[in-house]
């Protein structure tokens, strides 16, 4: 019986002549039924371009030599019909970022009908049964049947991942390539859809290849990994002995990139304890809102939190904990309830005039640099941008350039000209940070900062948080779901669990003697070769 996939002597490449660029040279691999295989590298490594190879979705410039077998079939000789036929069919897709693969205008149970619908041919099912096996689909990964009614905006992070899990399973495909399907999830989410991936393979008998950056995600999901760096297959083994015993020197980079809380090798800097007033506070701090049927919410729930001078405090918690609800009443973009926020004791002003002075002073680094900066606007008018906005007229070029090279994108005259799509993931968040730095603030709040990042560039960045906190006196609240990043860099840990705080303490209290049950479940979710979610 042949592989579900084969790759032989594959080669991908972009452009022609001296542009031409070669994406995957010479791949050789195979993927039977019921393996489970996670496909490993950096960005622009080529895995992405090798896993849409298997279904001819790469863009036209893409010209693609060797063989890729698909149930034994060169997809390179598939008509248009047959190809049309395999998708979702033979093999589907769990693309990156659910919020932007699904329809925000269609609802969830229409979107998981469509594949259906269009491998049904002349002999379409009725209402009723396409009802019935969406319904089916949605208990298959454990999402209530009544959200098939629901819009993709009404949707949690994880939610919508299972949405797009329950489409790749529509047509019952052999094999699912899924692509970094838990980026930007918070772990105990992530935990869920690695254990769903995992439950799928083992009682439908398909196939898995999974794409990440993160080794360690890959371990807890798949028997096997590979390893790609700069278009080559450079390692392949078993998940265990590729994070335990890698042997080329790209797989030992990955594995060591991503810190493991209580190593002592994963800390950047020994704790620092502020002294005097705190610089920016919250005390009793709640935010209530009001539903589509009017029920209240209380996404914040008295809460008290400091930020000393030239501390870094990390906020964790799980996605609709309130974190990003409380950051944006620091920030003075949402008005409390009730309680009050402080900067350097003081209450946070009303007007908006002295709002926006209080802003050059706070200034938050949003998560995603890709969506933050405007496509169209060159890196200088990006970072100018703020200087603009608060009439700040002196010297704009020499700020701009100052704030660059301060975000070390060096030397700056190189990048002003740039465009986000000329830039990488990392080099794009240092632009934002560059966007911020350039108003001189005190305090910086960072969302999520490093959650799309691969695996170096993440280190970098927060290497990058820690000197400015050295060179500028900054003090940062970071806002993550990462535990790794706050064992990395904070000084202290917020944890944050249904809009309240439940535990708050120095890095080495709360990730090392945790005395909350959330703060233990958080830290029970990560990833590691201990719990597999395959097993």
């Amino acid at each position: 019986m042949s592989p579900i996939l084969e790759f032989r002597g594959a080669s991908v490449a972009y452009g022609f002549g001296p542009d031409r660029t070669e994406a995957v040279r010479d791949v050789s691999l195979a993927v039977e039924s019921g393996d489970t295989l996670g496909l490993a590298g950096e960005s622009g490594c080529g895995k992405t371009t090798l896993a849409m190879s298997v279904l001819r979705l790469l863009p036209r410039s893409a010209q693609v030599t060797g063989e890729v077998l698909l149930d034994g079939r060169d997809v390179s000789t598939l008509s248009f019909g047959e190809l049309r036929a395999a998708r979702w069919a033979s093999a589907s897709v769990v693309f990156q970022g659910a919020m932007h693969a699904l329809n925000p205008v269609q609802t969830i149970g229409a979107q998981i009908a469509e594949p259906l619908k269009l491998h049904a041919g002349k002999s379409a099912p009725s209402a009723t049964a396409l009802r019935r096996r969406v319904e089916e689909l949605l208990a298959q990964v454990e999402l209530p049947t009544a959200r098939a009614d629901a819009y993709p905006h009404e949707l949690s992070g994880g939610q919508k991942q299972r949405v797009m899990i329950a489409m790749a399973l529509a047509c019952d495909p052999r094999l699912i390539i899924a692509d970094e399907p838990t980026t930007a999830l918070d772990v105990v989410v992530q935990a869920q859809i690695l254990a769903l991936l995992g439950r799928l393979v083992s009682e439908r008998g398909i196939a898995l290849v999974m794409i990440s950056h993160d080794l360690s995600v890959l371990a807890a999901a798949c028997e096997r990994i590979v390893v790609m760096y700069e278009g080559n297959l450079v390692e392949e083994g078993p998940s265990k002995q590729v994070m335990a015993q890698p042997h080329h020197a790209h797989t030992r980079a990955l594995a060591e990139a991503f810190p493991v809380v209580g190593d002592r090798s994963f800390r950047y800097a020994e704790p620092h304890t502020p002294v005097g007033e705190p610089l920016l506070s919250a005390h009793e701090l709640a935010v209530t809102f009001s539903d589509r049927s009017g029920r209240q919410v209380r996404a914040v729930r008295g809460v008290d939190l400091e930020v000393g001078r030239d501390e870094i405090v990390a906020l964790v918690g799980q996605s609709g904990s309130g974190k990003t609800t409380l950051a944006r009443s620091l920030l003075g973009l949402q008005k409390p309830t009730s309680g009050v926020a402080r900067f350097g004791g003081v209450a946070l002003p009303t007007s908006r005039a002295e709002l926006r002075a209080y802003r050059r002073k706070v200034q938050l680094i949003l998560q995603d640099p890709t969506g933050a900066l405007n496509p169209r606007h060159s890196v200088y008018e990006a970072v100018a941008e703020g200087l603009r906005i608060h009439g700040v007229a002196d010297d704009e070029r020499g700020r701009v350039l100052a704030a660059l090279e301060a975000a070390e994108l060096r030397p700056a005259e190189k990048f002003v000209a740039r465009l986000p799509h000329e830039l990488s993931g990392g080099q794009r968040q240092r632009v934002v940070i560059a966007g911020a730095l350039v108003l001189e603030p005190e305090v910086l709040v960072a969302d999520e900062p490093v959650a799309s990042l691969d695996a170096t560039v993440r280190g970098e960045i927060l290497a990058l948080l820690l000197r400015l906190r050295v060179q500028r006196g900054l003090s940062t609240l970071v806002i993550t779901h990462d535990l790794g990043l706050a064992w990395n860099i904070a000084d202290r840990v917020a944890v944050m669990y249904r809009g309240e705080l439940v535990e708050v303490g120095t890095v080495e209290q709360v990730l090392l003697d945790p005395r909350h049950d959330y703060t233990k479940t958080l830290l029970s979710s990560v990833p590691s070769l201990d719990r597999r979610a395959t097993s």
